[in-house]
């Protein structure tokens, strides 16, 4: 269907040009017997009677805001170089006795009528307007002719007057459109006289997309106590918005008034307030906002008129002796109180803008220092670890090789035995086995065994 209604406006919008003439735009009839004329012309008027024929002597008196009167030989009166206040009636007499009236009219031909359309509202019908660069005459009209195309009912033609407004010096037309109509629409003005007409360029919309709302109002740019490069932003939906349906989404911009470069920034739907956290100090800024359809439908509004503000000044302190401090100086309780009622309750739009004296580090110097000091911490961290695997592995291999006994050591009491220098082959075996075993009392002691040798191997070794 779309695609359809695509194709039809694109081989009407490629036809000659005589197929986009909407209608005729022709000038105003004129009473009939009335005199036109383009000012700076030389005009006759013609005492319409049969009695004033000849050279009769007829009487001439003009009938408008200013009394003048002619006298001529003839029926004829000549007036060279009229104007527009020239225009109105024109008596003519003989003998006292009226003749006839001979209507005069001056005009300017219209100008060629340049033809915008808008919609602030999807529920509202869409205008279009004319202002004329001077006041039209009061016989100049205004029509719009118009086609409305769609896939279902092909097109349709239809005129729409246009009403003259002195207030806002304009012609303006009111188009009626259905909510959520996607149509198309061609129009063209026509603008007309009695002495000549002039019609607009054709003007294409469609009836979603020329959505665009009127600019944000009630912009208020002001400081916040204690916050020496915040500035707290604040606006309303504008008149001509009905916010109970669609809802708006907006965007701000600001720069210092030295700068010609604007910091844009989106903002949530519905979002009419925000706090600037990266303002220069001491420095007036230009603040505006927009508006656009939250679905993204139609335009953008222009942009809000500006709006200055300034960041809050610490007030200059002073000592014991009268001698003003530094009024850069920000309290730190101040600060910090100050973060608790603001921070929850504002979104942060801030970005590095240029910065001049004591402005923050910019974003490439803070990068490398802080990928510097990271690198650092985590080399620290290796050789931390490393030293501390060695320390241990070394300390390991000097307990292997001083280990204790398995059990305290103490004092060697020498035991004498009295053995005999020759005994039996037998008996000696027997005696040698039962006494002189050097396991028999390794790591335990043994009852039958009067004294703790356990430890000889370790004291004597072999």
């Amino acid at each position: 269907m779309l695609a359809v209604g695509c194709t039809l406006l694109v081989a009407l919008l490629a036809a000659p040009a005589v197929a986009l003439v909407l209608g005729s735009c022709r000038a105003l009839e004129v009473a009939n017997g009335t005199v036109t004329s383009l000012p700076g012309a030389t005009v006759t008027l013609i005492c319409p009677g049969k009695e004033a024929a000849g050279n009769a002597t007829i009487h001439w008196v003009y009938s408008g805001s200013q009394s003048r009167e002619w006298t001529t030989t003839g029926n004829t009166l000549v007036l060279r170089a009229v104007q527009v206040n020239d225009t109105g009636h024109y008596l003519c007499f003989l003998d006292d006795h009226l003749v006839g009236t001979v209507p005069l009219l001056v005009d300017v031909p219209p100008e060629e009528p340049k033809l915008s359309c808008f919609r602030k509202n999807p529920l509202v019908n869409a205008f279009c307007e004319w202002h004329p660069s001077s006041t039209p005459s009061p016989t100049t009209k205004a029509v719009m002719f118009a086609k409305k195309i769609n896939t279902t009912n092909g097109k349709s033609d239809f005129q729409v007057p246009c009403q003259y407004s002195q207030q806002l010096k304009s012609f303006s037309c009111e188009v009626e459109i259905l909510e959520g109509d996607k149509v198309y629409h061609i129009v063209s003005l026509c603008v007309a006289n009695s002495v000549g007409s002039r019609s607009s360029h054709n003007v294409v919309f469609q009836s979603l997309k020329m959505v665009q709302p009127d600019p944000p109002a009630n912009l208020v740019v002001s400081a916040i106590p204690g916050r020496p490069r915040w500035l707290k932003v604040s606006w309303q939906d504008p008149e001509s918005w009905d916010p109970s349906y669609y809802l708006l989404q907006f965007e701000l911009r600001y720069r210092p008034v030295w700068s010609k470069t604007f910091t844009v920034w989106p903002l949530q739907v519905a979002q009419h307030q925000c706090v600037i956290h990266d303002a220069l100090r001491g420095v007036k800024h230009v603040v505006q906002v927009r508006g656009k359809e939250e679905f993204d439908i139609g335009q953008w509004s222009k942009w809000s008129p500006e709006v200055t503000g300034t960041p809050w000044l610490a007030e200059p302190r002073t000592t014991p002796a009268g001698i003003p401090g530094n009024p850069t100086q920000v309290s730190v309780e101040d600060y910090d109180n100050h973060e608790d009622q603001y921070g929850s309750s504002t979104e942060a739009t801030s970005v590095l803008a240029p910065v001049q004296g004591s402005s923050p580090i910019p974003l490439p110097t803070f990068l490398v220092a802080g990928g510097s000091l990271a690198f650092g911490l985590l080399l620290c961290v290796f050789i931390i670890l490393r030293l501390k695997k060695k320390w241990k592995s070394q300390a390991e291999k000097e307990s292997k090789t001083t280990s204790p006994p398995p059990y305290p050591l103490g004092p060697l009491k020498p035991t004498f035995l009295l053995v005999p220098l020759l005994t039996p082959s037998g008996s000696h075996n027997s005696s040698g086995t039962d006494n002189t075993g050097s396991h028999s009392c390794l790591g335990v002691r043994d009852p039958q065994c009067p004294n703790d040798n356990s430890n000889r191997d370790y004291l004597f070794p072999r």
